[in-house]
């Protein structure tokens, strides 16, 4: 089974809170949210909670309103089937809270935003567990652009789901 990590863009993108996402750029979020739901992918995360803080931020889960609403609330009912919700280890280090042993120390990396690095860090630290790739599921955060080449170089995937929207100017 196929393993994504899901940047907090798709989330708050599908729940319709992108003010600059076009409708196909929604509807392809939506749509990607739905994929994992229907089980063709499982989703990783890091058990210290630092990716669903972000997502926390983008839903209400109250309500099944949205699907990104309904995609956090399934991955927290089946935290422990590994089918759906895979949660690996992340070793912060001293500092801000936001550099980590598992992402790579690489110089073309220096400069990557260090509320992300967590999504690279969990990335990293499935493939040394499991031997397997988790792609990261983007949507219109242009920041990561700078260094796909420099990711693919610790073989992090990246696949962007709004290729439109990165590319239009704002």
């Amino acid at each position: 089974m196929d393993a994504v990590i899901v940047d907090t863009n798709v989330i708050g993108i599908a729940n319709r809170k992108g003010e600059h996402a076009s409708l196909e750029c929604i509807e392809s979020c939506q749509q990607r949210l739905g994929q994992i739901l229907s089980r063709r992918e499982k989703v990783v995360v890091d058990e210290g909670w630092r990716i669903f803080g972000e997502y926390d931020r983008y839903v209400n889960l109250g309500t099944r309103k949205w699907i990104g609403d309904i995609f956090v609330k399934t991955l927290l009912q089946n935290l422990k089937n590994p089918a759906i919700c895979e949660m690996v280890h992340i070793t912060p280090l001293e500092g801000n809270g936001t550099d980590f042993a598992e992402f790579p120390s690489d110089a073309a990396l220096s400069t990557f935003d260090p509320d992300d690095r967590k999504f690279i860090a969990v990335a990293c630290a499935y493939r040394q567990i499991s031997g397997q790739a988790a792609t990261i599921l983007l949507a219109i955060d242009r920041g990561w652009l700078n260094f796909i080449d420099a990711l693919a170089a610790h073989d992090v995937a990246i696949d962007f789901l709004c290729e439109a929207d990165i590319q239009r100017p704002r």
